[in-house]
């Protein structure tokens, strides 16, 4: 496991001389600061900035992204909605060009493509759970964890039990 305290600064890890990529000279005319704000806006002295190259920021960076909690790293039991395990191959499938495109808005007669899939889905999903029916409406998160109780409700009070 690795060392959290070890994660240094990026002014410890500044070297003077050290540079990433630099622009090339402006090749357009160009204003003053001075031109543009109030000198009081304005700083007297340049910034110390940390002196790095490209490479020390990156692995800078990617080294403190590894001390977040993320759910490509660890278990993450809680959460209906944002921090769940979505595989990669859904995410790829979600932005495909003819469903990320898509529009609640929409004409009726422009999303039967993707109406059809929901529908089949649909019954999928009834299938494997021996469920009569099955309903896709509840969006994610809260309205999911709803409807989930209003099914739990409903059941109980079918089967007339109070708890």
């Amino acid at each position: 496991m690795r060392n959290v305290q070890a994660t240094q600064l990026m002014f410890e890890l500044s070297r003077p001389g050290r540079r990433a990529n630099m622009l090339p000279e402006c090749d357009v005319p160009t204003n003053s600061l001075g031109d543009l704000y109030p000198a009081s806006t304005l700083r007297a002295t340049a910034p110390e900035l940390p002196e790095l190259s490209e490479g020390d920021v990156v692995r800078h960076f990617t080294n403190l992204s590894t001390l977040n909690m993320s759910v490509d790293t660890h278990f993450y039991p809680l959460g209906s909605c944002t921090m769940k395990y979505n595989p990669k191959r859904n995410e790829r499938l979600a932005g495909l060009p003819g469903i990320v495109d898509l529009h609640p808005l929409q004409p009726d007669e422009s999303v039967q493509g993707m109406l059809q899939l929901l529908y089949e889905l649909q019954g999928y999903f009834a299938e494997i759970s021996g469920l009569p029916a099955v309903s896709l409406q509840p969006a994610a998160g809260a309205h999911g964890e709803l409807t989930a109780l209003m099914a739990a409700a409903a059941y109980l009070r079918d089967r007339r039990e109070s708890r």
